[in-house]
């Protein structure tokens, strides 16, 4: 996790999916469906905007149509936002909203890649009888509920007895569109991931 805050979380039914929730101030932190690695981290300051980020892309959600706040106080009970095009206040009964980002008629704005696996290590199909090479899927998930996959092709042996390197073979497009500062934090978890199985690109 990017934040030394303490979590106490607690289960909830969202839409008939075990849910787990973070019941503290400051920060609004769930894990949905509780089973798996895809989670929604919403910190003051963040943004909350209407629509699906998981079922739209990013120009659709860009639509002047669609309201947009910024976070300025979460507290147990109620979470409050300003309009970005009005500068209206709004104020949600904080569990409403966590069940409007669970299911996705709320999203929040990509800030962070706090959970990721790798997986692989086997060698992927060559042609015409070669052995092929040997590859690596990473997957970083993000604070508003995506998950983005990358896949690196091993480009050394094990003889060196160190890190093994690796390259990027088949990158995930969105990744294109980020901002610089994010693109760096998306890279640095990347890079964190692969160390921690003893690969470096």
């Amino acid at each position: 996790m990017s934040t030394d805050r303490v979590l106490r979380l607690i289960s909830r039914t969202i839409d008939g999916v075990e849910t787990l929730v973070n019941t503290e101030s400051g920060e609004i932190f769930i894990d949905v469906p509780a089973a798996t690695p895809q989670y929604i981290r919403v910190e003051e300051g963040d943004t909350i905007q209407e629509g699906d980020t998981r079922s739209r892309t990013e120009r659709e959600l860009e639509s002047p149509t669609l309201r947009k706040w910024t976070v300025e106080r979460i507290g147990r009970g109620t979470v409050v936002g300003t309009d970005i095009e009005t500068g209206e206040r709004r104020e949600w009964e904080r569990e409403s909203l966590e069940k409007q980002l669970a299911i996705g008629g709320l999203s929040t704005n990509l800030t962070s890649f706090d959970r990721m696996n790798v997986t692989g290590g086997a060698k992927s199909p060559g042609h015409r009888g070669e052995t092929g090479e040997e590859s690596l899927i990473v997957v970083l998930y993000g604070n508003d509920a995506r998950r983005f996959i990358q896949t690196y092709r091993v480009v050394d042996d094990e003889s060196g007895g160190g890190e093994r390197r690796v390259e990027l073979m088949e990158p995930d497009e969105r990744v294109e569109s980020f901002d610089p500062d994010l693109r760096k934090r998306f890279d640095r978890a990347v890079e964190q991931a692969l160390q921690t199985e003893g690969y470096v690109i």
